[in-house]
């Protein structure tokens, strides 16, 4: 490890731990409801658009 690294390490370590808040809470929530609503919504109209690539 450089000193750079090690410094960075050491100061993390000497950081107290502090707990999401609630709206920190609810934007993970919602980025990952969001993130897997657009995965189904786009392989669907992927299948729609290229049957081929979906093995029809």
């Amino acid at each position: 490890m450089s000193v750079e690294e090690h410094n960075i390490a050491e100061e993390m370590g000497k950081m107290e731990y502090e707990p999401l808040q609630p709206i920190e809470i609810k934007l993970i929530r919602w980025s990952l409801i969001i993130g897997v609503v657009s995965l189904v919504v786009l392989y669907f109209v992927s299948a729609a658009f290229f049957p081929a690539a979906h093995g029809a």
